[in-house]
């Protein structure tokens, strides 16, 4: 097993300025051409500053100083850019990880993406759950090429539609987006988002009045989608559900068939994500053939040993 020396989490998305955390971001046009929201002259400063520091644990904590720059002249919170080798919208007042897709491209899963990159290629199958805005998707289908083919799983309906956009704004035809949330039962629940950071969304056990904005969804165990999909094989999987990795992973293990399990997962860690039963997770892939290979900060890499014959 290899250990980077990747760029930490150490910023989260209170450290955001208050005032921009809590704006609610109005959606945008979908049919307004990439560039309607260039980001004024302060904005593309900060930017500036903050795409020259170090890639790194480093230059995450010196992004604060970027930051309040970076976002002073954002056009109603959107800013049309390029990163990840994309042309991409992001709106980095309400999602961390677009936020530092926005300030910090550099230091932003930089082991994983390349990791990634690599697994991809012609005719290859990816599938990327809980995925938010969708930057792994959007990286995985460019370095697949038009034949590989991409789902996101995403049930968040304003993030498939910033998915949607940044998909076209690149001429990505090979990304399918699934609105399902995955789970380890079929039915429908509630998906709550959890504070002002849209990446922080859950499940909800119970309807229990807690504050945050609700959507209900269709859930649907991963073998269920994947048979709706035809999909007879997967390449690679990257999966950060906000602790529910063990309750999609346990029937899908259990259930589909060896052949169809991807070569290599990307999975948060649960060092990240604080939620104990996704300790099981990491475990449970390991019991079933896999391997870490590297291990960032934020994620585990894995590796399926397959058998020959």
């Amino acid at each position: 097993m290899n250990k980077t020396n990747t760029p930490e989490h150490t910023e989260t998305f209170e450290e955001m300025d208050e005032a921009a955390a809590s704006r609610e971001v109005a959606p945008t046009d979908p049919g307004a051409a990439h560039g309607r929201f260039r980001p004024g002259i302060a904005s593309r400063l900060g930017m500036a500053i903050g795409r020259a520091l170090p890639p790194g644990r480093t230059g995450l904590k010196l992004a604060g100083i970027a930051r309040p720059l970076a976002m002073s002249a954002l056009k109603d919170g959107v800013a049309d850019i390029e990163a990840l080798g994309l042309k991409l919208r992001l709106h980095p007042m309400d999602n961390l990880s677009e936020k530092r897709a926005f300030l910090t491209p550099q230091c932003f899963d930089v082991v994983e993406l390349e990791a990634l990159r690599a697994a991809m290629g012609p005719g290859k199958t990816f599938i990327d759950i809980g995925a938010n805005a969708g930057l792994y998707s959007l990286v995985a289908a460019k370095a697949g090429g038009r034949t590989a083919r991409v789902i996101a799983v995403e049930p968040q309906d304003e993030m498939r539609r910033r998915l949607a956009y940044n998909a076209r704004a690149n001429g990505l035809e090979n990304i399918e987006i699934s609105g399902v949330a995955l789970a380890d039962y079929e039915g429908e629940s509630v998906m709550r988002l959890i504070g002002h950071n849209r990446g922080g969304t859950q499940l909800a056990v119970t309807d229990d009045g807690a504050a945050g904005r609700t959507t209900a969804v269709r859930v649907a165990m991963l073998t269920t989608l994947l048979s709706e999909m035809r999909v007879t094989r997967l390449d690679v999987m990257k999966i950060d559900v906000e602790g529910g990795e063990l309750a999609i992973l346990a029937p899908f293990f259990a259930n589909a068939p060896r052949e169809i399990w991807p070569d290599m997962i990307i999975m948060e860690r649960p060092a990240i994500n604080k939620v104990e039963a996704a300790r099981d997770a990491l475990s449970l892939a390991c019991s079933r053939g896999y391997r870490v290979e590297t291990e960032t900060h934020a994620n585990a890499i894995l590796k399926l040993a397959r058998t020959e014959g």
